[in-house]
């Protein structure tokens, strides 16, 4: 089980707090913290008390508290001193009224198995150098993937890893070690006209013991064999006994030309960004990517890509889908042994229709065959599994994609809870869906389905009124024809779910 605190969910077991649907890295005293005062609810706690619960046997100053408690309110958004209430020359109080027990997601249990488990954490750079932060960003993503090809090591996914590098670096392995990471890479560059050279450290987390560094130097052309190199060097580090075979075996073929590279870095930057023209804007990059660097075939799959999100994803032009789904064709030809150009491929197929599941399928397979660890491709064909009815399969990939990916993008939560949702696990699914931030109607929905399932009819009606709001004309009809579930059962599920909770009546 695990504590809501206003919008923080605090795990005691797992050693996790989420605030908005993100986890929230803290300093390992400010969650013991944390833990004790909700734990001592409603009681005013001395600061001797607190001292030696949370500092015991270990001398500190009254400035070690005062410092906790400043970050327990910053971690879970209580500035204001409404929950962590100071009680002059006695103490502090904590007082959550709404506090209430919720389930721990099965998903943030770390990764268990015979494979290692590394974070790849950003490259020290100098800030000030924004073409060498562009290309060690993109260095450590590409390290991150080459080393799930080796299917024998898995690896903390770069989103998780790049907002665990924005904390101190003495919370950093302790937090790794919470999120499931065995072992830490870190890197620092120093440049020189157009030579760099990158000293890099391989920790394990529960020791702090130094298992492997060195230094790397090299030109700047050749940062793409430098990746490769790293992410031998990091598998012979910490599978001893690996096999010869096993590092001969092919990696996709890295870019050719670093400004289409940087092209590139440029364009999945703004992708993965918001705001206005970021998509169009980053649609150019791809293609000045492609003109320096024809035979890229990860910038033809990210502007195939780029297209389909333009147009409006599954209601994209029909003509929009079909050139998206011949150029992702082609980035496969360019890149055969590519996962992401294969998984860009079965989202586009998703876009396009229920009639192009089959062939969704087989490029959601090879994708995850090429690359098992890849905690966006286990995500989505976890997504996918769930559209074509096997929800229970589908729920376990996505699972495994959480444990990979713990700080991961909000769109986990809404595949998740789709597939929740067709295993009729409602208070699941609901509690899924509320972590995403920004919600459209679409997806408030969903979650009034839930909650009216769940038999609670307040907060559906309530979800009715904030999807209606957005899109007053939307319908039920309309809500069932736009699904994108292949079983007739599972379309109808989500009608009676919105039938209980008055959508079309309510307002």
């Amino acid at each position: 089980m695990a504590l809501r605190i206003g919008g923080a969910v605090l795990d005691l077991d797992r050693g996790t707090l989420r605030r908005d649907g993100q986890i929230v890295p803290v300093r390992p005293k400010t969650f013991e913290l944390l833990v004790f005062l909700t734990r001592n609810s409603g009681r005013v706690l001395s600061k001797e008390e607190l001292l030696q619960a949370v500092w015991p046997g270990i001398i500190v100053s009254e400035d070690s508290l005062t410092q906790s408690i400043h970050d327990a309110r910053k971690s879970i958004g209580d500035e204001a001193q409404v929950l962590i209430r100071t009680v002059s020359r006695r103490g502090y109080i904590f007082h959550a009224p709404d506090n209430q027990a919720v389930p721990a997601a099965a998903a943030e249990v770390p990764v268990s198995g015979a494979e290692p488990m590394v974070a790849v954490l950003p490259f020290r750079v100098d800030p000030t150098d924004a073409t060498a932060r562009a290309l060690f960003d993109g260095a450590v993503e590409e390290i991150t993937n080459a080393l799930s090809y080796f299917k024998t090591i898995a690896v903390l996914a770069r989103h998780s890893a790049f907002a665990l590098a924005a904390h101190s670096s003495e919370d950093v392995r302790a937090t790794a070690k919470r999120l499931g990471a065995d072992y830490v890479a870190e890197g620092t560059v120093e440049a020189a006209d157009k030579d760099y050279s990158a000293r890099v450290v391989l920790t394990e987390t529960a020791l702090g013991r130094r298992v492997w560094a060195q230094t790397f130097n090299f030109p700047k052309d050749e940062i793409f064999a430098f990746q490769t190199m790293l992410a031998q060097r990091i598998v012979t580090a910490l599978v001893a006994n690996i096999e010869s075979a096993v590092m001969r075996r092919g990696l996709p073929a890295p870019a050719a030309n670093v400004e289409a590279y940087l092209h590139f870095l440029r364009g999945k930057e703004l992708l993965r960004s918001y705001g206005e023209r970021v998509n169009q804007d980053a649609r150019e990059h791809f293609l000045k990517a492609i003109e320096l660097d024809p035979r890229s075939g990860l910038a033809n799959a990210y502007l195939a890509l780029a297209d389909v999100i333009i147009g409006g994803y599954a209601d994209a032009p029909r003509a929009v889908l079909d050139q998206a789904r011949d150029r992702a064709l082609h980035a496969i030809a360019l890149s055969p042994d590519e996962a992401r150009c294969h998984r860009m491929l079965a989202l586009i197929l998703l876009y396009r229709g229920r009639d192009e599941y089959d062939a969704a399928e087989k490029h959601f397979a090879r994708a995850l065959d090429l690359n098992p660890y890849d905690a966006d491709t286990l995500a989505q064909t976890g997504f996918f599994r769930a559209l074509r009815g096997d929800a229970e399969a589908g729920l376990a990939l996505l699972d495994k994609a959480v444990q990979l990916n713990p700080m991961h993008p909000t769109w986990y939560y809404y595949d998740r809870g789709e597939a929740l949702l067709a295993l009729g696990r409602y208070q699941e699914a609901a509690a899924s869906f509320s972590c995403l931030p920004r919600k459209s109607a679409w997806q408030w929905a969903r979650l009034a389905a839930c909650h009216a399932f769940a038999s609670d009819r307040g907060k559906a009606l309530a979800c009715v009124r904030e999807g209606r709001a957005l899109e007053p004309d939307l319908t039920i009809a309309q809500i069932v024809r736009n699904m994108r579930m292949e079983r007739e059962e599972d379309r109808e599920r989500l009608r009676r779910g919105l039938e209980l909770a008055g959508w079309d009546t309510a307002i």
